[in-house]
């Protein structure tokens, strides 16, 4: 049996204490050139882990980050709730009534947008060579992987990136956001369900089908009840002794650890249930703006920061990056989310040029295909050459999103202006 001694836990708190500073640095800095903290915080690790400091110290890098098992789970537990709880926070920007007012046009820029790069991208990827599998993947389990991953998006991104170029509030910024919302929901479900299928656990047909019908179940109860029973639940601690906004807090980040509780027992990953807690609390009338964004600040200082970091932990980026893979997912996943957007908002109804405004809201890929590519590297679905191919698209994308929003919106304005 093995236990944690006085030396874990002294390395432990090096670990966090470092790759959290650098993390946070690299992310603010990042932020003050109006570039994704995600990226500072992604560097952090490259910078720790094999990429350099092994390179330059390798002694130094491994005295630190050594591979003893015990002193990896330790760092490995603390990102998973980096994990989780930027699911949470995710969701809180997730207005599902709002998204639901919005219509025909919404529900199809949602759906269609998370079908077409699907459609697109399944082909190709199937013709990728097996040398960049998983140990775990067949041709079926990697081109359907990668398919789904391709096609979600970050809607913090889009949020942030709508709220900066002050059209948040705008009918199409509405319109993008409640688009968003239904991509996520339908993109995550998909997901989650691809991942129940390929578990090394493998389930028969009947228990995939009762896994999928308990999660449709618990999504739509979660979604007719949950905020009411979230609100008397809030209630009730106001009324008590315990200290504001604290109690509220710990209420919120305890109904993520239900939920994700709940789909992970119903056979769904726990990641789905974190997003679904965040979005009923975001549909909460008593949980404020302001208590959303003290538990998202609290989340972002500490615990997603700490998941990125410890991703540069895990790989040599350089050796890991192929060229020829990257491109394809690259082009792949931003064309694919672009198009389906624009596709759907066509079908829609919607204009030309609102139809390109939309699709280019769905281009970044930000900390949600992260979060993707790392539990299909965690179920050996893909190698590591994917795994940096997807992190380098989230990237990317996530940078090009404000720019190619912001000349559109210019775009449009200077066309409203002439006609």
């Amino acid at each position: 049996m093995h236990y944690i001694n006085e030396s874990h836990i002294l390395l432990f708190l090096l670990q966090i204490l470092v790759l959290l500073g650098i993390a946070r640095t690299l992310g603010v800095i990042c932020e003050s050139f109006k570039i994704p903290a995600i990226v500072g915080e992604i560097l952090a690790g490259v910078l720790l882990g094999p990429t350099l400091l092994g390179r330059v110290a390798p002694s130094l890098q491994l005295w630190l980050f050594p591979s003893d098992e015990i002193q990896s789970t330790m760092l490995e537990t603390v990102a998973w709730l980096g994990v989780f709880f930027l699911l949470l926070s995710s969701g809180f920007h997730v207005d599902i009534k709002k998204a639901i007012r919005s219509g025909r046009a919404a529900i199809l820029i949602g759906i269609v947008g998370v079908l077409f790069p699907i459609a697109i991208g399944f082909p190709v990827f199937s013709t990728l060579d097996s040398i960049y599998w998983g140990n775990e993947a067949n041709v079926l389990t990697f081109a359907l992987f990668l398919s789904v991953a391709g096609s979600i998006t970050a809607i913090s991104v889009v949020a942030r990136t709508l709220n900066d170029l002050d059209i948040s509030k705008t009918p199409r910024g509405s319109l993008a956001l409640s688009s968003c919302a239904i991509n996520d929901i339908f993109g995550w479900f998909l997901f989650t369900v691809v991942i129940s299928l390929v578990t090394p656990n493998s389930m028969s047909i009947a228990e995939i089908v009762g896994s999928v019908l308990g999660i449709i179940t618990f999504m739509v109860l979660s979604f007719v009840f949950g905020s009411k029973l979230l609100s008397a639940a809030l209630r009730y601690v106001e009324s008590t002794k315990l200290p504001q906004p604290a109690a509220s807090q710990s209420l919120i980040a305890s109904l993520g650890l239900l939920c994700g509780a709940i789909t992970q027992w119903l056979g769904i990953h726990a990641i789905l249930g974190f997003f679904l807690a965040g979005i009923i609390a975001r549909s909460t009338k008593g949980v404020s703006d302001d208590l959303r964004k003290s538990v998202s600040d609290t989340l972002h200082a500490i615990f997603v920061p700490l998941f990125f970091a410890t991703l540069g932990l895990k790989i040599d980026f350089l050796t890991g990056m192929v060229l020829w893979p990257t491109v394809i997912f690259c082009v792949v996943a931003i064309l694919g989310k672009f198009g389906g957007a624009w596709l759907g908002a066509r079908l829609g109804k919607e204009s030309q040029q609102t139809s390109i405004l939309i699709g280019f809201t769905f281009v970044p890929g930000g900390a949600m295909e992260i979060v993707v590519a790392t539990l299909a590297l965690e179920l050996q679905l893909i190698g590591h050459a994917i795994f940096v191919a997807i992190v380098f698209a989230a990237l990317a994308s996530s940078i090009l999103a404000g720019p190619l929003i912001g000349i559109q919106k210019r775009r449009m304005e200077i066309g409203k202006r002439t006609n």
